[in-house]
């Protein structure tokens, strides 16, 4: 449902100072059977976590409403996406007695300790956006080789699969962009008239990624294709501002980006794409199920946020300028997305919100 501006103004200014003061409203219980849920996030620097932070607080509160769970809270830990706050944090979580604990995390090895300390006392824990080395943990995540080849795949068919491609490397070192990068290597392999005349690292961020391809765009010959992983709106400016037609790129599905998009007629057969900040919202579910004794495996996969160029105008009122692009999971979509994963098939995506 759309608000008027104003309500949105005001909407966005009260979750900002929640999310600055680093912890939620929290409601009354409404049944005391029904679990409470603690979400630990271990930086909130971006528009992604500051969707995610929305999503999670939007389905809590309904799930309170609805008696499916007592109460929840949320804490976000000061600094830099740092390990030492978030497991400070955790512990004194951990004081209220949380009966699930959601958390995205610093790192998937150092929370260890403090993960296995939580399960021990019987807290059902979950871990989402990221991976964990605690073997008594849930994981939900989206498959980065996944994201890797869809991405890949539409940026090289806008081409018509020939030309020259340049690509946007993310972090490069880190666990998630290496299996990015082999899923990349996978498709570039399927076409031969395709040539790679270029390689930056934009870590995954359109400001980054401006940056070092403005750095190396006047000793680049024509680009037909920008292969990257969701900075596709600073490339894009980058190419603007050299004066050169912006070729096929991967947008990220932020509002600010996908208004670019629409605006603009250069880029055609573009996708928007990226990890999916309502993953959250799957997390919260997927514990619910636990909670509820139902099997669910060690690591459940959902589908990355996909928006392609036809979907634009479907997307677009539902995505303000800060935001990102979420799916609207709910139990039912979930409790599919957990059977397809055991059936080893795959789901239906989610519906485009308010369809």
């Amino acid at each position: 449902m759309r608000r008027t501006t104003l309500a949105r103004a005001l909407a966005l200014a009260v979750a900002t100072v929640a999310v600055l003061a680093g912890c939620s409203a929290q409601p009354a219980a409404s049944k005391s059977d029904a679990p409470f849920i603690a979400l630990s996030n271990s930086f909130i620097g971006n528009s992604w976590r500051q969707t995610m932070v929305n999503r999670f607080e939007a389905a809590a509160t309904k799930a309170q409403k609805a008696g499916d769970i007592s109460g929840f809270k949320v804490e976000n830990a000061p600094g830099d996406n740092s390990a030492t706050e978030q497991i400070a944090q955790i512990k004194t979580l951990l004081l209220q007695k949380p009966d699930i604990l959601l958390i995205d995390p610093a790192s998937p090895s150092a929370l260890t300790p403090v993960i296995q300390q939580a399960c021990s006392i019987g807290v059902k824990v979950v871990i989402f956006d990221s991976s964990s080395e605690a073997p008594c943990v849930t994981i939900v995540t989206n498959s980065f080789p996944d994201w890797a080849s869809t991405a890949t795949e539409a940026v090289i068919k806008a081409m018509g699969g020939k030309g020259n491609l340049l690509i946007s490397r993310g972090v490069v070192g880190s666990a998630p962009e290496a299996e990015y990068y082999a899923a990349q290597k996978k498709v570039l392999a399927k076409y031969p008239k395709v040539k790679v005349v270029g390689t930056v690292t934009g870590l995954c961020d359109s400001a980054t990624a401006q940056k070092a391809v403005l750095g190396v765009l006047s000793s680049l010959p024509k680009i037909d294709g920008v292969a990257g992983c969701g900075d596709g709106f600073g490339i894009a400016q980058a190419f603007q501002s050299a004066g050169r037609k912006i070729p096929a790129v991967t947008f990220e599905p932020s509002g600010r980006a996908l208004q670019f998009w629409k605006k603009n007629a250069d880029g055609s057969g573009s996708i928007a794409i990226m990890s999916d900040p309502g993953q959250v919202v799957a997390a919260m579910f997927t514990a619910l199920e636990i909670e509820k004794g139902q099997k669910v495996p060690h690591t459940v996969v959902f589908p990355s946020v996909t928006i392609q160029e036809n979907q634009l105008d479907q997307w677009l009122p539902h995505v303000n300028a800060d935001q990102m692009a979420s799916w609207p999971w709910t139990a039912s979509l979930v409790k599919k997305q957990i059977t397809a994963d055991e059936d080893k098939t795959t789901a239906a995506l989610p519906p485009i919100p308010g369809t």
